[in-house]
């Protein structure tokens, strides 16, 4: 006679971890991210920064819980960011803390729970009908080709390094104060250097630098209060305010996090920065992380070149503006970036 054998995998058709539970960034305390955190990026789960991203920045997520109760094994997050696109106010979101414990990160397909939480979270935050049009981040090679294998994300850009020589007898005719956004004539000032350099990104996308996020991003950070941020007020020979610089220190040398200057001095403002940094800064090199579309707009003789292996994404997952549209148009420094 014929026997009839049926064969019972142990997940079922919705693959890994089908009793999971997904829920948003109202369902957990953060310090219940702390073991997911450290284990994903071998790296100090640090509270105060979280509270500046996801409680003072209004920041989103998707997490998934292994089973109703259980514990956080996925993670999935986003820093709302206002933005220029292509000439009218609009809102991007940043790509960040994306994170699944690793002892289940067995496979990346569309059933694996990466997927499922990646998933979730561009439906929910990225594209036309929702609150966030664009997304963009900083993932590393491996993270990126996953996302593109997965039909997640496309290439938009690639996030490159411009090193600038050390002039041998640095002379800098600039003004340069330590900024202070408290003061309200400062803030009117900057607001007016931004103005000015919004003009030029008309036919580009660029996050708002006005006093307002510049108050949030550098003065109201962690790093700011641990001394780590160097905010700097450049004024001309009149004293009129005319840019507005933030270092920080990285490795042997001073990483430029932001400027803010009317277009047509980013290239002069430069050179006149990297000459206070020799002089200030005991000789120290600068530094510039910047997509590589704008790598024209900050080139001086003799810099280095250097590629970081980080590819800007946009959101192909959920309906929104194509690649193409997005290709080479952001304008994006370490500033953009939610960990530096």
């Amino acid at each position: 006679s014929l026997k009839v054998f049926k064969f019972r995998k142990e997940q079922d058709s919705l693959g890994e971890y089908s009793n999971a539970e997904f829920a948003d960034i109202g369902s957990f305390s953060s310090a219940e991210l702390k073991r997911l955190f450290e284990e994903s990026f071998h790296t100090e789960f640090d509270q105060e920064q979280w509270r500046w991203k996801y409680e003072f920045g209004n920041g989103r997520c998707v997490v998934a819980r292994s089973e109703p109760g259980g514990n956080i094994v996925s993670h999935y997050g986003g820093a709302p960011r206002e933005i220029l696109y292509f000439g009218q106010p609009n809102v991007a979101i940043q790509v960040c803390d994306v994170m699944v414990l690793p002892e289940i990160r067995r496979h990346y397909g569309k059933r694996s729970l990466f997927f499922k939480t990646a998933a979730t979270f561009l439906e929910r935050e990225i594209g036309n009908t929702v609150r966030q049009l664009l997304g963009f981040g900083f993932p590393n090679q491996k993270a990126m080709n996953i996302a593109l294998r997965l039909g997640l994300y496309e290439k938009t850009d690639d996030f490159i390094e411009l090193v600038y020589s050390v002039p041998e007898k640095p002379s800098s005719a600039l003004q340069v104060e330590l900024a202070n956004l408290e003061d309200q004539q400062q803030s009117d000032a900057i607001d007016g250097l931004w103005q000015q350099m919004a003009t030029a990104f008309g036919d580009a996308i660029i996050g708002i630098r006005d006093s307002s996020y510049l108050k949030y991003r550098y003065f109201q950070h962690p790093f700011y209060h641990r001394g780590l941020y160097h905010p700097y007020l450049v004024r001309d020979e009149a004293g009129h305010p005319s840019a507005l610089f933030v270092l920080k220190a990285h490795g042997d040398e001073l990483l430029l996090m932001d400027l803010i200057s009317p277009a047509v001095d980013i290239k002069p403002m430069l050179g006149e920065i990297v000459a206070f940094c020799c002089k200030q800064w005991r000789r120290r090199a600068l530094k510039i992380w910047i997509t590589r579309a704008w790598q024209e707009a900050v080139q001086l003789p003799d810099c280095v070149v250097n590629d970081l292996g980080i590819e800007i994404p946009c959101n192909s997952w959920n309906r929104g503006p194509d690649a193409e549209t997005l290709y080479g148009a952001w304008w994006l420094t370490a500033g953009d970036m939610d960990f530096m």
